[in-house]
């Protein structure tokens, strides 16, 4: 004897199943689905997979968040404008603490920077406005002022 679930299932099952295999057929068929259409597919669900993983590793993030330490940067950087006053250790501990965020801010980043070197005079300094140069390029913005207004 045939159960009467599984006649319902049967038939409700080929009413979903026919109509869906006719359309794939068709647009099998009718080129719809050629490689690119297919590749444009892949690279579709690769960047949705990427982005939800974004996403997840920043809700998992940890520590201070970059626009902390972009805050901090721009901070010491004022900082270190107006130091001529104070005294010779203030100074170098501005510059230390300067530097010590820059470094933070390119280990973020995954910037190149020789900032833990024990370097002095010119060559830091060099270094320090490359490091910056890098960290505006990556999108950090350390100063208030826009391009083109008065200093």
């Amino acid at each position: 004897m045939v159960d009467v679930y599984q006649a319902v299932l049967g038939a409700v099952s080929t009413m979903i199943l026919v109509p869906v295999g006719v359309v794939l057929l068709y647009g099998l068929l009718a080129g719809r689905w050629d490689a690119a259409a297919i590749s444009n597919w892949r690279e579709s669900r690769r960047q949705k997979a990427e982005r939800r993983r974004n996403l997840r590793a920043m809700r998992r993030q940890q520590g201070v968040p970059l626009e902390q330490v972009a805050a901090n940067l721009r901070r010491l950087r004022g900082v270190l404008t107006v130091d001529d006053q104070r005294s010779a250790v203030h100074q170098i501990g501005n510059r230390v603490a300067y530097d010590q965020v820059l470094i933070q801010a390119s280990e973020m980043l995954q910037i190149e920077h020789d900032l833990a070197k024990r370097s002095a005079g010119m060559e830091r300094n060099i270094e320090r406005l490359r490091v910056e140069a890098e960290l505006e390029r990556a999108g950090v913005v350390l100063s208030d002022r826009r391009y083109g207004q008065a200093a």
